[in-house]
C-alpha cells in the first residue's frame, strides 16, 4: 500500500503514456486517499500547517527561477543570441568529433545550467545536424543534457538541499563527486557515434572534455558557488577547448571568442548573481520566508540576475508575447512540481516512507548501495525533471542512508535523478520537435531514442553504483 501511489505515477507515465503533472496529481490524491483511509499512515496534527507551508515555499524557489528563465530564453530567442550561439560553434575551427564533444561538455552545459527546460537543445541540435547525420546528431543531443543537477542555475540542487536539511554547498560538492565520472562516459560517447577514424584519439581527447567539466564542477562547488556553477564549469571546458584549438589550429577559418551578443547576454546574468552575492555578504537582509523545513530568500535566488538581464537586453521595457509564452511553458512543469513535491511530503509525513525504508533497510549495505542510484534514476525517468525527482525520492533516499551517509545519499539521489532526465518521454519529445522536419525525414522515431536513452542510462547506473559502493564499503 505505500508503494501504490508510485506505483501509479510509473503505470500512468509508461502505460497509459499520461503527462507528467497529471500522473503527479493523481499520485497525490492516491496518498491523500490512503492517509484518510488507513490509520497507519494518519497525518501528525501538524503535518498539515507545516507541510502545506514547506512545499508552498520549494515551488516558489522553483517558479522564481523557471518563469524569469524562461522570459529571458524567449527574449535570447527573439533578439537572435542563440543564431549567433550556433553560427559561432559552426565556424570553430576544429575537428568533427573534438566539436562534438565541446558542444556536449562545454556549449550544451553552459546554456542549459544558464536556462533549463530543454534550452539548450535550440543551440545543440542545428549544430549537431549540420554536423552528423540525424539519427546520431540527435542521440548526441540527448547526451548535452546532462548537467541538470546544475541546470536552470542549480534549481535542483537548492530544492535537494532544502529537501534533506543540509547546506547547497554541501550537497553540491556530494554531488559533484557522485557525478564525476557521468560527465566523461556521454562525453567520449557522444563523440565515438561519429565514427571517427582515430577512435581512441577521438574517445581521450572527449573524456579529457568530460574530466574538465567534473572538475570545474568540484572546485566551483567547494568554493560555495552552486547556483552558477553550471554555467561557469560550461565556460570553463569551452574556454580550455578554445585555447587548445588556437595552439594547434587544425582547422583553417574560423573565429575563436563569441559573438559580443552571447557575451553580453551571459556576462548579465553573471554579474548579477555576483552583485546579489555581494549585497547580501555586505550585510543586506535577504528578504528571507520561512515555513516548515523550507526557506526562500529573494536575493539568494536567481530570479532578479535573470530578469534584470532580460531587461537590460530590451532597454528596460518589458515584452508582453515574451512573457505570455513563458507563462505558457512554464505552466505544466510547475504544475508537475508541485503535484510531485505534495505527493512527497504526504508520503514523508504519513509514514509510507519510512514504512519502505524499513522494508529496504534489512538488505545488506551492497544491495542498499546498489537500490539508491537505481531509485534516483527512477525518479527521473519517470518526472522528467531533476527538481521533481528529488521531490519525488529524496525523503526515501534520506531513510536508506547508512549512519553518517545521508548527504552522500541525497547527492546520489541528486545525480542519479538528473542524469535520467535525458531518457524521459518529455525530453525525447522536446528533441524530435527541436529536430522537426529533418527528424522525420531521416525516420528518426521516438521509441529508437528511448531505446538508445536507456542503453545509455545502463551505464550511468553502473558509474554511479561504483561511486555508491565505494561510499558504503
Amino acid at each position: 500500500m505505500a508503494v501504490s501511489p508510485l506505483v501509479m505515477v510509473l503505470g500512468m507515465i509508461t502505460v497509459l503514456r499520461r503527462p507528467a503533472h497529471w500522473a503527479a496529481v493523481a499520485g497525490a490524491v492516491l496518498a491523500a486517499l490512503l492517509t484518510w483511509w488507513l490509520p497507519d499512515f494518519a497525518l501528525p496534527d501538524d503535518a498539515l500547517t507545516d507541510g502545506a507551508g514547506g512545499a508552498g515555499l520549494l515551488v516558489l524557489n522553483a517558479a522564481a527561477v523557471m518563469l524569469p528563465g524562461v522570459y529571458l530564453s524567449q527574449v535570447l530567442t527573439r533578439r537572435g543570441v542563440h543564431r549567433s550561439l550556433q553560427e559561432w560553434v559552426r565556424g570553430l575551427p576544429l575537428p568533427g568529433p573534438a566539436k562534438i564533444a565541446l558542444v556536449v561538455a562545454g556549449i550544451a552545459p553552459t546554456v542549459e545550467a544558464l536556462t533549463g527546460f530543454g534550452v539548450s537543445l535550440l543551440v545543440t541540435v542545428p549544430v549537431l545536424l549540420a554536423l552528423a547525420p540525424p539519427a546520431t546528431a540527435l542521440r548526441q543531443a540527448m547526451l548535452g543534457m546532462n548537467i541538470m543537477p546544475w541546470g536552470t542555475l542549480g534549481l535542483a540542487t537548492v530544492i535537494g538541499a532544502a529537501l534533506a536539511g543540509t547546506d547547497a554547498a554541501v550537497l553540491g560538492t556530494a554531488t559533484a563527486v557522485t557525478s564525476c565520472l557521468v560527465f566523461p562516459l556521454v562525453t567520449a560517447w557522444a563523440a565515438l557515434l561519429a565514427r571517427p577514424q582515430r577512435r581512441l584519439r577521438a574517445a581521450i581527447a572527449a573524456v579529457l572534455a568530460g574530466g574538465s567539466l567534473s572538475l570545474g564542477l568540484l572546485g566551483l562547488n567547494l568554493a560555495g558557488v552552486v547556483q552558477p556553477a553550471g554555467v561557469l564549469a560550461g565556460l570553463l571546458t569551452t574556454a580550455i577547448g578554445l585555447v587548445v584549438c588556437a595552439v594547434r589550429r587544425t582547422e583553417p577559418g574560423g573565429r575563436l571568442l563569441p559573438p559580443r551578443a552571447v557575451l553580453q547576454a551571459y556576462g548579465l546574468v553573471l554579474g548579477g548573481i555576483a552583485l546579489t552575492r555581494a549585497a547580501t555578504a555586505a550585510g543586506v537582509p535577504p528578504l528571507e520566508l520561512h515555513a516548515g523545513n523550507a526557506s526562500f530568500a529573494l536575493l539568494s535566488s536567481p530570479c532578479l540576475p535573470l530578469l534584470a538581464a532580460a531587461l537590460l537586453l530590451d532597454r528596460g521595457r518589458p515584452h508582453a508575447p515574451d512573457a505570455r509564452a513563458a507563462l505558457a511553458r512554464v505552466g505544466r512543469p510547475l504544475l508537475a512540481l508541485t503535484g510531485f513535491v505534495v505527493l512527497g511530503r504526504l508520503m514523508a509525513d504519513s509514514g509510507m516512507i519510512e514504512q519502505l525504508g524499513a522494508a529496504v533497510a534489512t538488505a545488506p549495505p551492497l544491495v542498499i548501495a546498489l537500490a539508491a542510484p537505481a531509485l534516483g534514476m527512477l525518479s527521473g525517468f519517470l518526472t522528467g525533471s531533476n527538481v521533481g525527482g528529488n521531490a519525488l525520492m529524496m525523503p526515501l533516499q534520506e531513510q536508506l542512508a547508512p549512519s553518517g551517509l545521508d548527504v552522500w545519499f541525497a547527492a546520489l539521489q541528486n545525480s542519479a535523478a538528473g542524469h535520467a532526465v535525458f531518457t524521459s518521454l518529455p525530453m525525447i519529445m522536446l528533441v524530435l520537435a527541436v529536430a522537426s522536419d529533418r527528424a522525420k525525414g531521416a525516420g528518426v522515431a521516438e521509441h529508437a531514442l528511448l531505446r538508445f536513452g536507456l542503453r545509455v542510462a545502463v551505464a550511468v547506473y553502473a558509474a554511479l553504483a561504483v561511486t555508491a559502493v565505494a561510499l558504503v564499503a
